[in-house]
């Protein structure tokens, strides 16, 4: 089986560093522990994912889960990964998705939140409208006003 202590007053220190946002210390400084135990491994995960190396976080957290799974803090950690990832996942799917069928049912975006929808704006009237409002967005104007 693993081991889950090595030096404590090490992971003392990793955690403070975590505590205090100091994610990329507590990064390096995991680097300069020679043998990996399951605390590492979580610490690795957590110090990771805040910097933005999400796949090798997810890995370490889970590598830390199977080292030890009755540690309710790496289950924990591992879970809200998960929810969060997954959530973030289906987020962003729904709202591409909905851009990509907004087009069609004819609700213009533009400027990245600055959309024109309307139950009937599928005429060409409200088309036209759509697109010069686009146009103003970027400093244009397709149909000028008198």
């Amino acid at each position: 089986m693993y081991s889950n202590t090595y030096n404590n007053d090490n992971f003392m220190t990793i955690r403070k560093l975590i505590d205090n946002n100091e994610f990329d210390k507590a990064y390096n400084f995991l680097r300069n522990i020679g043998e990996k135990c399951a605390n590492w491994y979580y610490l690795n995960g957590i110090s990771a994912m805040n910097l933005g190396y999400y796949e090798e976080g997810e890995n370490s957290i889970n590598k830390a889960n199977t080292m030890d799974p009755e540690n309710l803090e790496y289950k924990k950690a591992l879970d809200n990964y998960v929810f969060y990832r997954d959530d973030y996942r289906d987020r962003s799917y729904r709202y591409n998705r909905r851009r990509r069928n907004d087009l069609d049912g004819c609700c213009c975006c533009c400027c990245d939140d600055l959309c024109c929808c309307g139950g009937d704006c599928c005429e060409d009237c409200g088309k036209l409208w759509c697109l010069d409002t686009c146009c103003e967005c970027f400093g244009g104007d397709l149909v000028s006003c008198f």
